[in-house]
């Protein structure tokens, strides 16, 4: 596992786009449909915090993606690259998010907030309200902000973040540094030793920070592991094994959920997820084959804009009439939810094949950006 091997091994990948990864593009439609209906389901009885456990693992998968798309091509490390390479995510999303806020600012007009309404909705438009430690703002108008805002700063440091994976053996170290950091800060704020942070401390930028470059740190051993594993992926024995790991895993994962929702910190399933992550990138099982289906591709692929109507939809049957009428249609809790899930799904689809490009391009033009595709 020397820099020689490690070169020889980067050497050999393909200089063309990398291929997706669609096992793990299934696992990240699937969590956020889990999100979805941690938002929206009615829980009696809530067994694991689900909501909790999928943003963990959507930034340690986000973070290896980022490594595994950028590790082949070098990215300056400057200010300009990290502007440019956040805008070109923020412009896929914002325009939609601009939307989700002023619609969230018109529904929750007239509530009472610590803050004045104006100051929250800045705070929102501006991507800024998860550096807050008010719990109040963060989940003003459009709750799920937060999570764009942390994903948008990582983005933004992902040309600095990139540098610890041109060395496999820096990258073992640092990612064992950096999950030490995220364990020990957490244990720490949980036996009371830092009074600085408060409940809001897993929604700030830092703490997503650290999960994102754990995965983004996995991506050297990946490759490198990969590069001797290539030669058996078509044979029908290593398919069976790969198959087999992509139905167990998730099952055995859940039941650790299921075990240890009140019994480990954040931190503890932060690394099973690494973990979970590293195993299930190696796409050889059969249901790899499946979900790259160019079917399967479209439905999950447009999971962020999914993520991102989610608040507007379930707003729109909060109203007094649609609310009343609806409940009265479909009196089943799990129906409700298939129902406001479909429409999240037919919202997202065609506004991404339909408007998100057009929105993004008039975002482009207010910012005299040109962004290469």
């Amino acid at each position: 596992m020397d820099t020689e091997k490690l070169t020889l091994v980067r050497n050999k990948i393909n200089i063309k786009r990398m291929k997706s990864l669609n096992y793990i593009a299934f696992i990240k439609f699937l969590a956020m449909i889990i999100i979805i209906k941690w938002h929206l389901f009615f829980w009696k009885k809530k067994p694991i915090d689900y909501g909790a456990r999928m943003c963990e693992l959507l930034f340690v998968a986000s973070g290896f993606l980022v490594g595994y798309n950028h590790y082949k091509r070098n990215m300056p490390c400057d200010y300009e690259t990290s502007f440019n390479y956040s805008y070109k995510h923020l412009r896929s999303f914002y325009p939609l998010e601009l939307i989700n806020i002023i619609f969230g600012y018109y529904i929750n007009k007239g509530k009472k907030y610590d803050l004045t309404e104006f100051s929250i909705l800045i705070s929102n438009l501006l991507m800024l309200k998860s550096w807050s430690r008010h719990a109040i703002l963060i989940a003003s108008f459009n709750g799920i902000t937060w999570f764009l805002t942390d994903l948008l700063f990582c983005y933004f440091l992902a040309p600095v973040l990139l540098q610890g994976i041109k060395n496999i053996k820096n990258s073992v170290i640092l990612f064992f540094i950096v999950s030490f950091i995220r364990v020990t800060t957490e244990e720490a704020i949980s036996h009371g030793a830092f009074n600085l942070f408060d409940a809001e401390f897993h929604r700030g930028p830092i703490i997503r920070l650290l999960e994102f470059y754990m995965g983004m740190l996995l991506t050297p051993m990946f490759f490198y592991f990969k590069h001797y594993m290539d030669e058996y992926k078509n044979k029908f024995l290593v398919k069976i094994i790969f198959t087999f790991i992509q139905i167990v895993l998730p099952i055995f994962i859940y039941f650790i959920m299921l075990k240890f929702n009140h019994q480990l910190l954040r931190c503890y399933f932060v690394l099973i997820f690494s973990f979970f992550i590293f195993i299930i990138s190696y796409d050889y099982g059969i249901l790899s084959d499946l979900f790259a289906h160019k079917l399967c591709v479209k439905i999950m692929s447009c999971q962020m804009e999914m993520f991102l109507f989610q608040k507007a939809i379930n707003n729109i049957f909060r109203f007094p009439t649609i609310k009343k009428n609806f409940i009265s249609m479909f009196n089943n809790k799990q129906t409700q939810f298939l129902i406001k899930l479909f429409m999240i799904f037919i919202c997202g689809y065609f506004y991404k094949i339909l408007f998100k490009e057009k929105f993004a391009k008039l975002l482009d033009i207010i910012f005299f950006k040109k962004i290469s595709q």
